[in-house]
């Protein structure tokens, strides 16, 4: 097992990775494979990279999140599931560990 602290080296001037949004994951389970797939497809048009099989990433302003957030509740509509939007600072990003398994 492989663990990466991805915390930024004290001092110094960093330059911002967030931009001018935020670090924003999309996580879901959805039962139905066909919506499923338009959830994630969804993810992809909005420019967020899969992280895990029902996860993806990317950086967001507010007005692009609440755009995705509405195309993800029309793609669910009344079937089973549960989607989450988190938004992420860039201070709390910098502080994610990632592990990787070999």
């Amino acid at each position: 097992m492989l663990i990466f602290d991805e915390r930024p080296l004290q001092g110094g001037n960093q330059r911002s990775l967030l931009g001018s949004g935020m670090q924003t994951y999309v996580i879901y389970d959805i039962v139905r494979d066909g919506i499923r797939k338009r959830i994630s497809e969804a993810c992809l048009d909005f420019g967020l990279q899969r992280i895990q099989y029902s996860a993806f990433r990317g950086n967001m302003n507010a007005t692009r999140r609440n755009a995705l957030e509405k195309r993800l509740a029309k793609e669910l509509g009344k079937q089973e599931g549960k989607i989450e939007i988190i938004a992420v600072c860039e201070k709390d990003f910098r502080q994610r560990s990632v592990i990787v398994g070999e």
